[in-house]
């Protein structure tokens, strides 16, 4: 999957899955449904993207190699003791995905 897009969609891929793998491939309309994506439970959404993009943008980068360097120096400055605080956050956000039955968590933490 890339940018959101949903994999294995084209006949002729959906086809070549279907001959190859037999009812074991996921995907939109594959034997097996390609499963709903939630940015509520996913470190890199509700976490690090954010951040990033908020320290990298208040630098202003002038070109796309200043912008790759903000990103990889602010990558590296992160604090490990934030990050595993981050992960560890994950248990609870799907216990209480389950609780609201799938509804989006953030105005409940």
């Amino acid at each position: 999957m890339h940018d959101g897009a949903s994999a294995h969609y084209s006949q002729s891929v959906r086809h070549f899955l279907d001959k190859t793998f037999r009812n074991r491939w996921i995907g939109r309309r594959g034997p097996i449904d390609w499963p709903a994506r939630s940015p509520d439970l996913t470190p890199m959404d509700f976490f690090l993207w954010g951040v990033i993009k908020d320290r990298v943008y208040a630098k202003k980068p002038q070109n796309l190699q200043a912008l790759k360097d903000a990103i990889a120096t602010e990558l590296q400055s992160l604090p490990v003791k934030s990050c595993r605080k981050v992960c560890q956050s994950v248990p609870y956000r799907l216990q209480l995905c389950k609780e609201v039955e799938g509804e989006h968590i953030e105005q409940y933490l």
